[in-house]
């Protein structure tokens, strides 16, 4: 009796110890979850999720992300057979019908355990992402009309900031040049920018994310994309046949808008992108 005793209370405490472990392992799970799901680029509509395969992609803005969301879209109804891209998952939430969103389980399971997954990302030479940013946003924006992420707050804050530092673009209906807009990138601090410019390390969270592969845009785009999406089980011949129709122009601005000042101001303040990401400091030069 003594002996079952002893053994039924061995088995009772390792029990609770093993409990206790786990309790313990989801707290750190759920901290580290929420450490991500807390910075100020996270966002669904940047995430690609499969599960099943172990995937996500993490999405950084003008560097190819509306070809990739597209593609991505078109992949999961016509090849992997989705009735939308979601799966009619939150119905409310116009974009998830233009991206696969996946469950907040899907979320969870992958930013908790990212050691079963592959991480891939895509980033662009610093220099050209900066001067897409002001073209598509501000001088396309000027001619055009502005995009609503643009119009109203963040649009207001730059003329303000031009207004009380004398710099061109402050009066409305006036063009915002670029030395105005990189100037008002360098007040800001890195981590709080528009992620349209912010630097590229914040907005891919590289301090917490270990990515398997980062595919440059300038020459690895095709490549990245026809990876992933085997990945996916999308057979490389659909993948590079729907690449070669793409279903995103944007306007790219033709005149050079470096000068050697603005271009040291750039080096400064992407510093960090050039060094992770292995982008000549020179390459500004006929941009």
């Amino acid at each position: 009796m003594t002996f079952e005793t002893g053994n039924f209370s061995g088995e009772k405490s390792s029990s609770l110890q093993a409990q206790n472990i786990s309790q313990e392992k989801r707290i750190l799970n759920l901290g580290q979850v929420s450490h991500i799901f807390g910075r100020h680029h996270f966002s669904p509509y940047k995430v690609l999720i499969n599960r099943e395969r172990r995937t996500v992609v993490i999405l950084n803005p003008k560097v190819g992300t509306t070809s990739f969301r597209n593609l991505a879209t078109r992949a999961y109804v016509e090849v992997l057979g989705h009735g939308d891209a979601s799966d009619g998952r939150y119905k409310f939430i116009k974009k998830a019908r233009y991206f696969p969103f996946a469950s907040v389980r899907d979320y969870y399971h992958a930013f908790s355990h990212p050691h079963e997954y592959n991480f891939y990302c895509f980033v662009r030479n610093p220099y050209a992402r900066l001067k897409s940013a002001w073209v598509d946003k501000f001088e396309n924006g000027h001619e055009w009309g502005y995009p609503r992420s643009i119009r109203g707050k963040l649009l207001r804050n730059i003329r303000q900031f031009a207004g009380c530092r004398n710099l061109p673009g402050s009066a409305p209906d006036t063009l915002v040049p670029f030395a105005t807009f990189v100037d008002y990138i360098d007040s800001k601090q890195d981590g709080k920018r528009n992620h349209h410019w912010d630097v590229q390390h914040e907005v891919l969270m590289t301090d917490i994310i270990r990515y398997s592969h980062i595919y440059k845009m300038e020459t690895q785009f095709v490549q990245g994309v026809v990876s992933i999406f085997d990945r996916l089980g999308i057979a490389e011949s659909w993948t590079k046949k729907a690449i070669e129709k793409p279903s995103n122009e944007s306007k790219k601005g033709k005149e050079a808008v470096f000068t050697p000042e603005l271009a040291e101001q750039a080096k400064r303040i992407y510093a960090r992108d050039f060094q992770i990401f292995g982008y000549d400091v020179d390459s500004w030069k006929g941009l």
